[in-house]
């Protein structure tokens, strides 16, 4: 089962990464920063940085997936590996998303 659910706030605003031919949903991706409470070595605290993309039919959301607002998601995590095969690449494709903010 492949199933996430954060809650996080976006950094930076939504970018519209693909319109769809007949101009009714958008692709958008952005970072949803997430607290994390672990630390690295030097014992500070790190937040995750997790890339998100998702479809919308919904002109509100141009202007609501804006920078700093905090949101949740509800997707799927995709896995791609990059050119050389080496590096593998994981982003969250939201299946919904909530305004809480």
């Amino acid at each position: 089962m492949n199933l996430v659910n954060i809650i996080g706030q976006i950094e930076g605003d939504a970018e519209v990464a693909y319109t769809s031919k007949d101009g009714n949903s958008k692709l958008y991706k952005f970072i949803v920063r997430v607290p994390n409470k672990s630390k690295n070595k030097t014992y500070h605290k790190e937040d995750d940085l997790i890339n998100v993309k998702a479809w919308s039919t919904v002109i509100e959301d141009e202007f609501s997936l804006h920078d700093q607002a905090i949101i949740g998601i509800e997707g799927k995590i995709h896995s791609s590996k990059g050119k050389d095969s080496t590096n593998i690449f994981n982003e969250i494709y939201a299946n919904r998303v909530l305004y809480l903010s």
